[in-house]
């Protein structure tokens, strides 16, 4: 037996195959296979509905439809921004039959498309269907007799042929002769002259259920025309309060995932000018919780390194804003996601995320690890520099390592007593020989006085026994003395330039080179 949630579920499906078809007229030209496909698979949406001779009657209300008075998905947004697009033009009431084909199903799906004043020129959607003689879809008639007896009329009419893109240009042609009919461009030439608040909000009005069916890459422009349009009038210090309002209600209403795939979308096309791409990422940056919650899932998708830099680069951009989003996915089970996010939280560079970073350095994926260095290193700041300091004494080599050349290149003058003690260890396997390379590295970016004694002692030092690993970190030594470029180091380095090992000579050249150039 099927339940009201089956019932809902497939009305759903249904009316979602209504918006796939106006999207598809909206992007393919006419009499393109893609056309006969859409409409195929929009009757197939309803034919489990219409089953055993049953018809279907929907209640259209601004917010849904209805069904037996109940509200059909009521937190679907695809069925509501259809059902306010069905409202302003009317229709308060539908009826499918149980013969519904797709004949009369592409009739109706096309002349939803007219503008409103087209439709009303015309008698309204009730008349338009009626005079293409549409038999299995009825609006505005609330009695199923009344429909039977209706349609018993019109099949004893002579059958006329009705092309729907036909009227659909005639349409628009007389709106255009008449000065009446408002397109997108027309409106959004309007919208930006308009002068009083209240007639911006009735502007408002129409521009939101026609905008989100112009979602097709030829209205591309127009739609990013719009949508500047909203957020100039959302954010201006020019504009007056009551239109601020009316622009961030607009705003609210447009942006969901369908929206936001289609800006992100836009925005990643390729060869797209640079101005038009920064434009849109300003937008999207603008939008919202929303818009940046949808770009993290997109994100977490996409295989393509180009398109993921660009999308972090618009998440970058909503700064503090997108921060308790970024947080929630640190927490994910992906590691590529919360390598994502920690990437993007080290380009925001807030020190209220040191706290949530610091305990992803033991997380189990290296390459996590490895992103939360980078993102401390690039926050900075010596809360950083302490969590840096600690990863440099784990006994994670890797971390250690990394974490070791991040205090060198963030120059942490705090970091050196950690970095000298280090030296000061007497393990001589390579593992602890990598550890001090680095660590002479880090002090030679530093440039802190303090470790030239040090420094000095390993490069003047020479050995028989180890003699290739000592070379390693007398070389390590020698070029971190010629970047420190303290006098101090002058008499070591004129002695080391005459080293038997050549490669420790020259460093001493370039270091003494170094040091008469900081000290002239």
């Amino acid at each position: 037996m099927q339940t009201d949630s089956d019932l809902h579920s497939q009305i759903a499906s249904a009316l979602t195959g209504v918006v796939k078809q106006i999207k598809a007229l909206r992007y393919y030209p006419p009499k393109h296979p893609a056309l006969h496909a859409a409409a195929e698979e929009c009757l197939r949406g309803f034919q489990p509905l219409l089953a055993s001779g049953n018809h279907l009657a929907l209640l259209v209300r601004k917010e849904g439809f209805l069904f037996d008075d109940s509200q059909v998905a009521k937190n679907n947004q695809v069925l509501g921004q259809l059902a306010n697009f069905c409202f302003a033009r009317r229709i308060q009431h539908l009826t499918f039959l149980a013969d519904l084909n797709s004949r009369d199903l592409n009739h109706f799906v096309h002349y939803l498309l007219l503008d409103p004043q087209t439709i009303q020129r015309n008698g309204g959607i009730p008349s338009i269907l009626e005079k293409a003689r549409v038999l299995t879809v009825w609006a505005n008639v609330h009695d199923l007799d009344t429909i039977l007896d209706k349609r018993k009329e019109l099949e004893q009419r002579p059958e006329l042929e009705s092309d729907p893109a036909a009227l659909l240009s005639e349409g628009a042609e007389m709106a255009q002769a008449q000065g009446e009919a408002l397109s997108l461009e027309k409106l959004l030439r309007l919208m930006e002259a308009e002068k009083d608040d209240s007639r911006f909000r009735h502007h408002l009005q129409e521009l939101i259920p026609l905008l989100r069916l112009q979602l097709s890459e030829e209205n591309r422009p127009l739609v990013l025309q719009a949508f500047l349009l909203l957020c100039r009038g959302a954010s201006s210090k020019n504009t007056s309060a009551a239109r601020k309002e009316h622009s961030q209600h607009a705003l609210g209403q447009l942006t969901n995932n369908e929206m936001t795939d289609f800006l992100v979308a836009y925005t990643l096309t390729e060869d797209l000018e640079q101005k038009t791409c920064d434009t849109l990422a300003q937008i999207l940056a603008f939008l919202g919780d929303k818009t940046t919650r949808r770009l993290m899932e997109l994100l977490a998708e996409e295989s393509s390194a180009p398109k993921r830099k660009l999308m972090s680069s618009i998440l970058v951009r909503c700064g503090a804003k997108v921060l308790p989003i970024l947080l929630e996915y640190l927490l994910d089970d992906r590691w590529y996601v919360v390598r994502n996010a920690i990437a993007i939280l080290g380009e925001i560079r807030s020190q209220e995320t040191l706290v949530h970073l610091t305990p992803l350095l033991e997380h189990k994926d290296i390459r996590v690890r490895r992103e939360a260095i980078r993102a401390l290193t690039k926050i900075g700041g010596q809360r950083a520099v302490n969590v840096l300091l600690q990863a440099a004494e784990t006994g994670d080599q890797e971390l250690r390592r990394q974490a070791l050349l991040s205090l060198g290149a963030i120059r942490a003058a705090s970091a050196v007593p950690t970095l000298l003690k280090l030296l000061r260890q007497s393990d001589w396997s390579q593992r602890a020989i990598d550890l001090k390379k680095d660590a002479i590295r880090a002090l030679g970016e530093i440039r802190n006085p303090d470790a030239v004694p040090d420094l000095i002692r390993i490069a003047a030092q020479k050995r028989l026994w180890r003699r290739k690993l000592n070379d390693e970190l007398r070389f390590a030594a020698t070029t971190a003395l010629g970047d420190i470029a303290d006098e101090s180091s002058r008499g070591t380095l004129e002695r080391i330039t005459h080293d038997r090992n050549p490669a420790i000579a020259r460093a001493a050249a370039q270091g003494l080179k170094q040091l008469d150039k900081a000290n002239p």
